[in-house]
């Protein structure tokens, strides 16, 4: 006897199959689920009856031809098809009449519904895991994930190590990651490994990481950095870019960002990205490089900052001085300059992709 599983052939795939087919055909048409009842039927009165042949089919596991109508039981001619999904049988097709006439026609519909039953059930199974996928985010997001349901969640759908969760703003293209939850015009997105750099966005990649811990820290601070959209960079500015930087302003009080915002207030947004070049680098040579200028105007530059601010960016304490005040300005909505047009306005771009200055 063939294994039996409930919960696939549903009244509502059977009746639908009956109410599509019947009007079509000129045979009597049932469908029996895997014990043999009748649950949709071009004669109304038969339902939720038993089927005789429907269960020596179910039992002998194979098609059931009657071709003599039994007075004493009053079964008729015709034939009865298992249904299959998976390999499992769900139920049966019985078409009433001369099996010369119906046998193929049985068939075909027993194709039919199991086409429909394969259908219904990877529709069950994307919903499923879409649901899992959505539940998992938003714990990420809300910040009620703990790190044991993570793992648990995480190993459920597959996601293998090493995953990397990511924040995404602004972006309007189609929908191209499984793992991920929009909310309010931001796109959360986790994934096994690092995802494609999207040059439309701006966005803040996360780092791989191996332990379901790290990607809740990650979390934490994807919700705070999201929270000043003005602090997430676009794409060309993220290597100039310093998530440290962008975590103080983000969680500082507004009050002690305008103290540090001071320090700046009188540069432009120029100097503001001669400052972030210069953190970047290693060297003035790279920063003339990713700056894409002369080196007397980097010199010119530097100086000026000097001048209005006090502060030497040749000096590594006074340059993170003031670029956290560069920072505070970002998060007080003082400066813009993590938007791609000031990239474009600035000539700006990746250090890989020009020559470094002689």
């Amino acid at each position: 006897m063939a294994q039996k599983a409930t919960g696939k052939l549903t009244h509502t795939v059977a009746l639908r199959v009956v109410q599509t087919i019947a009007p079509r055909v000129d045979y009597p048409l049932n469908i029996m689920d895997e014990r043999g009842i009748i649950i949709a039927s071009s004669d109304p009165k038969r339902l939720g009856n038993p089927h005789p042949d429907a269960l020596r089919a179910l039992s002998e596991n194979r098609t059931i031809v009657t071709a003599q109508a039994d007075p004493v039981s009053g079964q008729l001619p015709g034939v009865n098809v298992p249904l299959y999904a998976d390999g499992i049988v769900q139920g049966v097709v019985g078409v009433t009449g001369a099996p010369q006439e119906v046998a193929s026609l049985a068939q075909l519909i027993s194709l039919t519904v199991q086409l429909l039953l394969t259908q219904h059930e990877e529709h069950v199974r994307s919903t499923v895991r879409a649901t899992q996928i959505s539940d998992m985010l938003s714990g990420l997001v809300s910040g009620s994930a703990s790190d044991e349901a993570l793992a648990e969640q995480l190993e459920q759908l597959g996601l293998s190590a090493p995953w990397s969760l990511s924040l995404l703003l602004d972006e309007d293209g189609p929908e191209q990651y499984e793992a991920a939850l929009t909310i309010n015009n931001a796109r959360w997105v986790l994934s096994s490994g690092p995802i494609e750099d999207p040059a439309s966005a701006r966005a803040i990649l996360g780092p791989p990481r191996t332990q379901p811990s790290d990607l809740l820290v990650d979390a934490e601070n994807l919700r705070t950095l999201g929270a000043v959209p003005a602090l997430v960079p676009a794409a060309g500015l993220r290597e100039l870019w310093n998530e440290d930087m962008a975590l103080s302003a983000a969680r500082a009080p507004e009050a002690y960002c305008r103290s540090l915002a001071r320090r700046t207030a009188q540069i432009s947004a120029e100097h503001a990205f001669t400052l972030l070049a210069l953190a970047a680098s290693s060297t003035q040579s790279e920063a003339i490089a990713r700056l894409t200028v002369h080196r007397n105007t980097l010199i010119q530059r530097m100086d000026r900052i000097k001048q209005v601010t006090g502060s030497d960016p040749r000096v590594p304490g006074e340059l993170m001085a003031l670029l956290n005040s560069i920072y505070a300005r970002v998060r007080l909505g003082e400066m813009h300059i993590f938007q791609y047009s000031k990239q474009l306005k600035y000539g700006l771009r990746p250090i890989g992709l020009v020559e470094e200055s002689p």
